[in-house]
């Protein structure tokens, strides 16, 4: 059986780091393409909520998907969660719409990817770990309630910058800690930028219920939309044998 080509359309330029990080979520049919919506750094700058609305916004995303279409993807992923749930539901299926029309393909965002993932697993009430600022944080505790789900917890780690440099260990523990509650259904935890692959297999057993992570939805749904289910069960339960 071939591979299946899948894109995503990534805000920023990518990093060695990010690469490694989604190439762990991989199943053996997927080959995925990435193309950034900037491909030159911009100068230092924190991440704000204005800043993420900007990127929410940006014409250029749509022209990112079509680049990747170009190049043979059969669906495509804006990879980013804050960019994708700051303007609420109805900005999350402007961009979905944004970059179906560029691409002609079908297309998703790793927010409503999310969504998904989190009603696939029967999950009705979520705790959730995010590393960004609390006026994020808010947009996306409104963002998941309006999809349906109770927010049994949302820890933010307020960092500004430089999210890659959390450790995945770091993750595991102010998970088992601070996020996860006896009321929640499952554990969500946001952000792209965030390093979760070594450890997911490791907090699912120890906290007894499903994590979900942006890298690892994005990628389980841009597959499903391709027509490729996964297996890779060390990585959560969501990639268990998941059909397309």
């Amino acid at each position: 059986m071939g591979r299946h080509q899948v894109g995503i359309v990534w805000p920023e330029p990518v990093q060695d780091g990010h690469w490694v990080e989604l190439q762990q979520f991989l199943g053996p049919e997927l080959w995925l393409d990435i193309e950034p919506v900037r491909t030159e750094p911009e100068p230092e700058q924190n991440i704000t909520l204005a800043l993420v609305e900007g990127l929410a916004r940006d014409p250029e995303n749509g022209r990112a998907a079509e680049r990747l279409a170009e190049r043979g993807a059969r669906a495509v992923a804006y990879g980013c969660t804050s960019g994708s749930y700051v303007l609420g539901p109805d900005g999350d299926a402007a961009i979905i719409e944004q970059i179906k029309a560029a691409s002609g393909l079908p297309a998703t965002t790793t927010s409503a990817a999310v969504v998904e993932a989190l009603q696939t697993l029967g999950a009705e009430s979520v705790a959730v770990l995010s590393p960004h600022i609390d006026a994020l944080n808010e947009r996306l505790r409104a963002y998941l309630e309006a999809s349906g789900f109770r927010v049994a917890a949302m820890v933010g780690l307020n960092l500004s910058c430089d999210i890659e440099a959390v450790e995945p260990a770091e993750t595991r523990e102010i998970v088992a800690s601070q996020v996860d509650k006896p009321d929640a259904d499952a554990v969500f935890i946001s952000c792209t930028g965030m390093r979760t692959a070594e450890v997911i297999g490791e907090m699912e057993r120890s906290l007894g219920k499903p994590v979900v992570t942006a890298n690892q939805a994005t990628l389980w749904r841009v597959g499903q939309l391709a027509g490729v289910g996964m297996n890779r069960p060390e990585r959560g339960r969501l990639l268990a044998a998941s059909p397309a």
